[in-house]
């Protein structure tokens, strides 16, 4: 990983005469100044260095750097997806990999806050999503405003704070939140509509396949077999590959664009997903891709969607087949377990199924699922490393 913590004494007390320990986050071994600054004053008057804040900034700065992100250029968006992806998934590299709890969520986000606050004090200008409107007249006054008064201990100089609202203590409960954690068919129909062909053939991917957006990106040229309908990305979160079928909508999309799209671009690229640059499609570009989807869908059902974040499709995959699995289960009708199904998902640990377990949220799309996993023993039989994933039975 590119950032990490590590104990460096710190000169401090008159002339510098005295030395404090302290946790700091090095950026490739070299002291990162903007984000340690912030974790000096933190730790200036503390008998002991701080440990979990520090360690939860590390982790955010390396979840931005896979994302081709730096903390001073994010949107409201990007913590979000941040946050999401602690909540449901789990990251490699934040504890065991396992789904973060609640009350973790929470420090996460006093933790960003307490940085984007201190940030935005020094004067750093960030993303307006990042502020509500009086916030952004106390930074910055225009003629006419007086600037606001000084802070006290509950005011806050963003609105990442806010965030705290989108999650509940009973994780089976859909937090309340502006976006769309996962899509009603109507809503994907409409979404993949709006989106140009390759953006289109990633969001089904997505959706339909259940892939990470970083797994989608990934395809190569070797690994797509339209032939056979099966898809293989080279990448994962775990580090553990396997092959999944795709739906023949997807599998049609995907030949159209090969012929009408990938073949009128001189490239060399072996990856499957390419731009008109002839390069592959990054992150950033299909996030954008998903936000002119967004714009055009609002304006043209009237709909109020605030956000589409990239991890939703995934998110309608794994509730889509888990309501399958458990609509199966309560009528007696032998399916795959959990083990599986987290095998499947690329999950570390059955924890992560708890997340999915009301049922029928969008159970519209659920027999295309059907479809493909209904008969999941030749999946397994086929892609023996399906089953070898070792899955921590809680």
């Amino acid at each position: 990983m590119r950032f990490k913590v590590k104990k460096a004494l710190y000169p401090c007390g008159t002339g510098n005469d005295s030395w404090k320990l302290m946790n700091l986050i090095v950026d490739d071994d070299i002291p990162n100044t903007e984000i340690n600054r912030h974790l000096v004053l933190a730790q200036i008057d503390r008998e002991k260095p701080l440990a979990t804040s520090v360690y939860y900034l590390c982790i955010y700065l390396n979840y931005l750097d896979e994302h081709g992100l730096e903390a001073m250029d994010v949107k409201m968006s990007d913590i979000q997806d941040f946050l999401q992806e602690l909540y449901i998934d789990g990251l490699p590299y934040a504890g065991k990999g396992k789904p973060c709890s609640y009350s973790a969520i929470q420090d996460y986000i006093e933790v960003l806050s307490k940085l984007y606050d201190n940030l935005s004090l020094r004067g750093y200008k960030m993303d307006e999503s990042l502020y509500t409107r009086s916030q952004l007249m106390m930074l910055a006054p225009t003629k006419g405003h007086k600037k606001a008064h000084v802070l006290d201990a509950k005011e806050h100089l963003t609105m990442i704070h806010y965030l705290t609202y989108m999650f509940r203590p009973n994780q089976n409960d859909a937090p309340k939140s502006t976006y769309v954690k996962w899509y009603s068919a109507e809503q994907i129909n409409a979404i993949a509509d709006a989106l140009p062909l390759v953006y289109r053939c990633i969001f089904l991917d997505t959706v339909y396949v259940g892939h990470r957006v970083g797994g989608a990106l990934s395809l190569t040229l070797d690994s797509v077999d339209l032939y056979n309908g099966t898809v293989t990305p080279t990448k994962s979160k775990t580090g553990k590959i396997h092959t999944s079928y795709i739906p023949a909508p997807l599998i049609e999309d995907m030949r159209q664009y090969l012929i009408d799209v990938r073949g009128n671009i001189i490239t060399s690229s072996n990856a499957f997903f390419i731009g008109r640059n002839g390069c592959s499609i990054t992150y950033q570009a299909y996030r954008a891709a998903l936000e002119s989807a967004r714009i055009t869908v609002n304006k043209k059902y009237g709909w109020n969607i605030e956000a589409l974040h990239t991890h939703a499709g995934r998110s309608t995959f794994a509730a889509a087949l888990r309501t399958y699995q458990l609509d199966c289960r309560r009528n007696g009708i032998p399916t795959f377990s959990d083990v599986d199904f987290c095998n499947l998902m690329d999950w570390k640990s059955l924890d992560s199924l708890k997340h999915y377990d009301l049922i029928n949220r969008i159970h519209e799309i659920s027999p295309l699922i059907k479809e493909l996993y209904s008969n999941f023993d030749s999946v397994v039989e086929e892609n023996g490393n399906l089953i070898n994933v070792d899955v921590e039975r809680v």
